[in-house]
């Protein structure tokens, strides 16, 4: 009878090991203790710490550029629901690939040097190609009043959301959702009217449902 596949394990544990350590100082010997299984075990599923770290990152790379996919061709939908869909879509990733999500984040460096990642840079200037272009469309059409040209915005957004590989910890789907969409109140509207953007995020189609006992407008 064929042994089942422990790659689903050495995928976990190389995840939180790249994450923990770093690239430069994961080791193979350390993943293969997480998992619980020799070193020389690793070889039968990849042939080099970086190969692992390419199919570590693929799983959410591949689902990101998906949902860019399913939100790009979304033209019904105004400017701000996209740009809180973007959002969630992003919290929802990092959520659901935890902690692989992050470890393209903690290792860009290094992945940035290496020619097999060519992919995931051409990923990166798309994905911020989107959101440049979603901020765009919404000063043209007045939806969005910005503070700086669009370029600018949308750097600071995606740097917002990319620092969550700092703090972020799944907490459930509610939780997540919440946490998304106050995340979109504050781009939208800064710290100073961030009270009535939250308001107005809550107020848009698809809203997530409050905790127990909150005020709506809080």
């Amino acid at each position: 009878m064929p042994r089942p596949s422990r790659w689903p394990e050495i995928l976990l544990a190389a995840g939180e090991e790249f994450r923990d350590h770093g690239y430069e100082n994961a080791t193979l010997e350390g993943i293969a203790a997480r998992v619980g299984i020799f070193k020389g075990s690793i070889y039968n599923y990849v042939g080099s710490k970086e190969e692992l770290l390419l199919a570590v990152v693929e799983g959410p790379a591949t689902a990101l550029l998906a949902e860019l996919d399913r939100l790009r061709s979304d033209s019904d939908s105004g400017v701000a629901v996209r740009l809180r869909e973007l959002v969630r879509m992003q919290v929802r990733i990092f959520s659901e690939y935890y902690p692989a999500a992050f470890v393209y984040l903690r290792n860009i460096g290094h992945l940035e040097q290496s020619p097999r990642f060519a992919m995931f840079r051409q990923m990166d200037r798309r994905y911020m190609a989107d959101v440049e272009a979603l901020l765009a469309e919404g000063a043209a059409t007045g939806e969005f009043s910005l503070a700086a040209e669009p370029r600018i915005v949308a750097r600071a957004i995606v740097g917002m959301i990319d620092w969550m590989q700092h703090w972020f910890v799944p907490r459930g789907a509610d939780e997540d959702l919440r946490l998304a969409d106050q995340m979109v109140a504050l781009a939208l509207g800064g710290l100073a009217a961030g009270g009535s953007m939250r308001a107005m995020i809550g107020a848009l189609p698809g809203a997530a449902p409050a905790p127990l006992g909150a005020d709506a407008t809080a």
